[in-house]
């Protein structure tokens, strides 16, 4: 901590206070070599006592945490039983006693979403630690100075001595085919990382002393689509739990209904809804109006503006720190500040149904694949025979081992993208980060069908972008706290013990997908809506429709005038690729340009030439 550290928490805090208005705090040790600080959104233990930072009763443990334990009561409870004292009715004391009782090993029976660190001071180590999924985030930066911490990049802007250099990789990995956020452990900058998901550190006297991982991907055992219902139905409730009122994102789909469905079960208040579209004739917005009529709950429903649109993102990169691409999380945000606006802290989404249990229409081909690669004859001519076609060629992935095929598609996609974008002697040297934690991650699933290595890697590292992500930051930003039922660490586990031929029925239709879940769901929800097409969040606002529109002229000058983020790109032929793209050139495709024209706005903000 430098001498100055009141004022730096004090900075920190400024930085970050849209994700907690309620309260804000810091404290420092008394030799001043250690603080930390909190911003705090007030919605378990609304009184004083539940603030933070928070000291244990024995004094010797400080915490900070951003999130909820969603299983506080149930651990309360049970150290309770074993003599342990408790002074507030937060879910943060319960943190103090777990490791006062466990030791490090408590992070194992934590159900919620978390970003916490905790000092001992006897031992003189912070331990820092992330759920499972990451809905949390934690992002940190070893300097010569120390060790610095934040949930959002800019609040480590007020530290001095951190390696802003971008890191070229990372900007590589976010124009790789699905991404269009950079992936962790990296950010865009050199000095600042963040903690994987379902990871831990032990940090000591100011440096990194060791990491390890709190949480591994383990199948659990489902006796079918009634026991998977026991266990959403669980997860719902649990999420209930506030001492404040919980409302819910309601699209008119099968995930939002069902959540709002169960919802009723446990609050005897009336359910507050929220939908978001193009307009009134949004067919999403008359899913959900349909819904929240049935459901007998108070909807309220808002609109696109691609105007207002753009100051909006122009606020996510802001907030955020790095450059990102997903118009849904301008449209999060603008539903979140309405929320907020309606004296709402918390709602319930339905994020992530579609990974765990397979709900878009690219699962019917990869399901195909998962059957084509099971099949014996299959696997002999891989083993043996292999053509050529397939050895050279872009379904050469899928002769490597279960768990490593979607890394090496993801370095066959680098030598396929990267050229065209990037000066293809910057592109021979780039290090390939998605690949890289793909491999890392793959091997650890038990499972070895391809669907379920592929949909596993999509929730932890391809898809972030608009789950974990979307469910934190343009949330938070409106000082809005997003609770995710499908992202219940038991419903994972159920969904990854569940075959894919649960999940997903043979054919074309929509309707196919998802299967156990509509089985699960089924009684809660009218056929009309079980049964409809598959739709998006926002699908009715498409990225191509913005670019060549409302944000045309804003393209042009910012390419006009591109920045080449410090040597990894030829700004002439980012102009001539915006060009070209406007011009209908079928070999420069939408969300590549999407991604260019996120990337540029952050520089603009970055030199503050926004």
């Amino acid at each position: 901590m430098p001498p100055n550290g009141a004022a730096l928490l004090q900075g920190m805090l400024a930085k970050q206070r849209h994700r907690g208005p309620d309260a804000s705090s810091y404290w420092l040790n008394d030799s001043q070599t250690v603080g930390l600080c909190h911003s705090r959104l007030a919605i378990v233990d609304l009184s004083p006592q539940g603030n933070q930072p928070m000291h244990s009763y024995c004094g010797k443990l400080t915490v900070v945490f951003n999130g909820e334990i969603y299983n506080y009561k149930e651990l309360r409870t049970k150290y309770e039983a074993l003599g342990y004292t408790f002074n507030t009715r937060s879910d943060t004391e319960v943190l103090l006693v777990a490791y006062q009782a466990r030791g490090k090993s408590f992070l194992e029976e934590l159900r919620g979403m978390f970003s916490l660190a905790l000092f001992d001071h006897q031992k003189s180590i912070l331990i820092c630690a992330r759920d499972p999924i990451g809905k949390k985030p934690f992002i940190y930066a070893e300097t010569k100075s120390g060790f610095y911490f934040s949930s959002e990049i800019p609040a480590l802007d007020m530290v001095k001595d951190v390696d802003r250099c971008i890191d070229h990789n990372a900007l590589a990995a976010m124009l790789l085919h699905n991404l269009r956020h950079i992936p962790e452990p990296h950010t865009a900058f050199q000095g600042v990382k963040k903690l994987r998901p379902g990871h831990a550190i032990v940090v000591c006297e100011g440096r990194l002393e060791s990491m390890w991982r709190h949480w591994s991907p383990a199948p659990g055992m489902v006796k079918g689509a009634g026991e998977l219902r026991e266990i959403i139905e669980n997860a719902v409730a649990i999420r209930s739990q506030a001492d404040v009122p919980v409302g819910a994102l309601l699209s008119g789909g099968v995930d939002s209904s069902a959540i709002v469905a169960m919802m009723k079960k446990h609050t005897s208040h009336t359910i507050r809804t929220y939908a978001f579209g193009s307009g009134p004739g949004d067919e999403d917005l008359c899913r959900a109006r349909k819904m929240a009529k049935y459901f007998g709950v108070r909807h309220k429903e808002f609109y696109f503006d691609a105007n207002r649109q753009f100051q909006v993102f122009k606020s996510i990169l802001a907030t955020f720190g790095e450059p990102i691409m997903l118009l849904p999380l301008i449209h999060t945000y603008e539903m979140s500040e309405a929320i907020h606006e309606d004296g709402i802290k918390v709602v319930m989404s339905g994020n992530g149904a579609d990974e765990l249990f397979f709900g878009y229409t690219g699962h019917f081909h990869t399901a195909k694949i998962s059957r084509l690669l099971n099949g014996v004859a299959l696997f002999l001519a891989c083993a043996r025979v292999a053509p050529d076609s397939w050895r050279k060629g872009p379904l050469k992935f899928l002769l490597e081992r279960p768990g490593l095929r979607k890394a090496a598609y993801y370095r066959y996609k680098a030598a396929e993208q990267w050229p065209l974008i990037i000066p293809p002697d910057i592109a021979r040297t780039m290090l390939n980060y998605v690949s890289e934690e793909m491999s890392y991650w793959g091997p650890l699933l038990p499972n070895k069908d391809f669907i379920d290595e592929s949909n596993y890697l999509a929730l932890l590292i391809e898809n972030s972008h608009s789950i974990t992500i979307a469910s934190d930051l343009p949330a938070m930003m409106a000082s809005v706290e997003f609770r995710a039922p499908f992202l219940d660490r038991e419903v994972i586990s159920a969904a990854m013990g569940i075959s894919y031929r649960d999940k997903v029925r043979k054919g074309g239709s929509g309707v196919g997908l998802k299967h156990i879940l509509r089985e699960a769901v089924k009684d809660l929800i009218p056929e009309e809506i079980l049964f409809a097409p598959k739709r998006g969040f926002g699908m009715g606002i498409q990225e191509e429709d913005v670019l060549k529109g409302p944000w045309r002229q804003i393209g042009e000058r910012i390419f006009a005038e591109a920045d080449d983020c410090e040597g990894m790109f030829d700004a002439k032929n980012l102009n001539s690729v915006w060009s070209r793209y406007l011009g209908g050139d079928s070999h420069v495709d939408t969300s590549t340009v999407a991604r260019l024209f996120a990337i540029q706005l952050w520089r603009n903000h970055e030199s503050a030439n926004f």
